[in-house]
């Protein structure tokens, strides 16, 4: 499970170059956003997926219909998880053929590519490509939100890559903020309702979506820590994937309002997707 928020969660966010074809000519390649890998199970044997947004990855999300998927470069750090200390190591993949999977409801603007198995083509361009990973483990569920352990007034806090003049930035950079919408009930701004979305007030810019939004929330101190005083510390989960930001213009690229996809949503594909 997660116990802090450390160099380790920062760079746990990768920036996505994305490569399309059109009737097999490639389109210029798209900077496009953010993701993280989650990885189910402990050590080299668990399975690890690159969660982001279906917008990142799906032309027909778009309505880019003649438009296929052809590679995805994944890109950023590592940091050596019992070296916090050491200098972070650039790494560069590049996913050939990816496959990914999302939700059949439209709105569910969540996308997972399995990082491990047979059928993965992965080329490795930079580094020996390991990223940093957060355990499945942390992911919110149902309860979660329902109880109130996340509700309004929490502290998210979302590593990403925000674009800047056309250029994305070279390292992520950590966005913090409250929620600012009831967690139990679907997202509403305007006249406009998002199912399974929760508002948060954190200054987003394009390029952030597919970062992992944490909540930091109250969890029991275990039993066998030293500092054991019989009550609740904050812990930080994976309350879910930042979908992006309100605009306040048309032509805004950043907005302080954004939605995120709640956490239960990826814990159900990633099990829809272990049991296939």
């Amino acid at each position: 499970m997660l116990t802090e928020i450390d160099a380790t969660v920062l760079y746990s966010a990768v920036r996505l170059t994305v490569q399309y074809s059109e009737y097999g000519q490639r389109r210029p390649t798209r900077e496009v956003g953010t993701g993280f890998i989650v990885q189910q199970g402990r050590g080299r044997s668990g399975a690890r997926y690159l969660v982001t947004n279906r917008h990142v990855v799906d032309p027909d999300y778009d309505k880019l219909r003649r438009w296929k998927l052809e590679e995805v470069q994944v890109s950023g750090y590592f940091q050596h998880p019992r070296d916090r200390k050491g200098m972070p190591e650039w790494q560069e993949v590049t996913l050939l053929n990816p496959a990914p999977q999302w939700p059949s409801a439209r709105h569910l603007d969540v996308a997972v590519l399995p990082l491990d198995g047979a059928e993965v083509q992965m080329e490795v361009n930079e580094g020996s490509g390991r990223f940093n990973t957060l355990p499945s483990s942390a992911l919110a569920k149902v309860h979660d939100f329902v109880s109130g352990d996340i509700t309004v007034g929490r502290q998210v806090l979302m590593p990403g890559y925000p674009g800047f003049d056309k250029r994305a930035a070279h390292r992520p950079i950590l966005v913090s903020g409250v929620i600012a919408t009831d967690p139990r009930y679907a997202a509403a701004l305007g006249g406009e309702e998002y199912e399974d979305q929760v508002l948060c007030h954190a200054f987003s810019w394009e390029g952030m979506s597919g970062s992992p939004v944490l909540c930091m929330v109250p969890r029991p101190v275990a039993w066998d820590d030293w500092d054991h005083t019989g009550e609740m510390k904050l812990t930080p989960v994976l309350a879910g994937v930042n979908a992006g930001h309100h605009e306040i213009r048309a032509d805004a690229t950043a907005g302080a309002i954004t939605r995120f996809m709640r956490g239960d949503v990826l814990a159900s594909l990633l099990a829809e997707m272990s049991t296939d």
